[in-house]
């Protein structure tokens, strides 16, 4: 079964939720869904395992038809439509041969789209992900655009839904101490801070200067290190960020709310809070409990005859 880019929208890649995590050491970036736990969402409701290929559109125009009838599900930010209709976020649906899924805009900066059985493209060290910026892994190493077409592996288990609506998180993103915090912490805690233009795949940078920041000898960089380069406006690392840096890291985002960042867009208004490291896994134990705890869907849910409609 194929997939055709009719549109590729603003970028949309294939990943999945895991990347490269055993390969920093030769200075490979991690990679993988920009916000892991939205992706593993789609994944799961899809039937699929966590690392299966799913594909991160961000902002909005992707338009994708299926060849064939298959199941799939939406998770993230961004909303979509099937044939016009509305496709509801955090949910599987079988769709039928044809059919034409299309992203619009929402409240996040990335969708992820899953379909029962994954993308099916090759595995480059360890990982089905695209590595942007140096072009390998996931469809020929870049961006999907118009007439790609992508295979469908075999499905592996059922689709599932969610009990109860999570909802869209609120309040501050929750920071750890980071290596060189000192004073500088405080300076980042409590204020609002405005999202630059310059957010993608590596890092979201923040248009606010708090000062104090400066180059200091080079280490790794984890996921979610919150860097004050030199003119003191903090930069969130994420997905593709480089395996090290040499700009002080005055906090770390805590695992939980790695995907609120990766979901935000330039122009969105976002503060921090100090968290413990006890808060920062009782965080984690939660998120993972709601993906723990979905149900398997019911085949009168997922029929696509109610919504859908007819297709020739």
């Amino acid at each position: 079964m194929s997939i055709e880019v009719l549109d590729g929208g603003a970028l949309t890649s294939v990943q999945d939720p895991l990347g490269r995590r055993a390969w920093r050491h030769l200075g490979v970036p991690v990679g993988g869904a920009a916000d892991p736990w939205s992706a593993r969402l789609a994944n799961r409701l899809a039937g699929n395992p966590d690392g299966a290929a799913l594909l991160e559109m961000t902002l909005t125009g992707a338009s994708l038809q299926f060849q064939r009838a298959a199941t799939v599900s939406l998770a993230g930010g961004l909303e979509a439509t099937v044939d016009g209709l509305p496709f509801p976020v955090e949910s599987a649906r079988r769709i039928r041969a044809g059919a034409v899924i299309r992203l619009t805009d929402g409240p996040g900066a990335r969708g992820y789209l899953a379909v029962s059985g994954g993308i099916d493209v090759p595995t480059v060290l360890g990982s089905r992900s695209t590595e942007l910026r140096t072009g390998f892994g996931g469809h020929e190493g870049r961006a999907l655009r118009r007439g790609d077409r992508l295979v469908v592996g075999p499905a592996k288990g059922p689709a599932m839904r969610r009990s109860d609506a999570r909802g869209t998180p609120a309040g501050p993103i929750r920071v750890v101490p980071g290596p060189g915090a000192d004073d500088r912490l405080a300076s980042i805690v409590g204020r609002a801070f405005t999202v630059g233009a310059s957010a993608d795949r590596v890092g979201v940078r923040l248009e606010d200067s708090v000062g104090g920041g400066g180059e200091v000898d080079s280490m790794g960089l984890p996921l979610g290190a919150v860097q004050l380069p030199p003119d003191g406006r903090p930069i969130v690392m994420l997905a593709d960020r480089p395996v090290t840096g040499g700009y002080r890291v005055t906090a770390v985002v805590i695992g939980a709310d790695i995907g609120r960042v990766a979901q935000l867009r330039p122009g969105d208004a976002v503060e921090f809070a100090s968290a413990s490291i006890g808060e920062a896994r009782t965080a984690w134990r939660r998120a993972e409990q709601e993906l723990a705890a979905l149900e398997p869907l019911a085949e009168r849910e997922g029929d696509e005859l109610g919504w859908t409609g007819s297709h020739s």
